[in-house]
């Protein structure tokens, strides 16, 4: 079921939300890439990461796609709490 609003959006507005989600993630997902990528790879001797580099980018990844679930949560009930007023 759709959300409150969303029925009444023309297709270009639709493709325009879906526009900029897929912004977001993007934008998202390279500043995770980046952030993980130096704290956890030390140097380029090897053509594989180590088992601590391995370690290190799992740990960072999922810490940092959890935070962000969690930041969305609590930005939808804030929006939802303004909607309401």
């Amino acid at each position: 079921m759709a959300s409150p609003g969303t029925q009444q959006l023309t297709p270009d507005q639709r493709l325009a939300s879906a526009k900029t989600e897929i912004a977001a993630f993007s934008d998202m997902y390279n500043r995770m890439l980046k952030q993980c990528f130096e704290k956890c790879v030390d140097h380029f001797h090897d053509s594989e990461l180590s088992l601590g580099e391995n370690t290190c980018l799992d740990r960072c990844v999922s810490k940092y796609v959890d935070s962000q679930q969690k930041v969305g949560v609590i930005l939808q009930n804030v929006t939802e709490q303004m909607q309401q007023i």
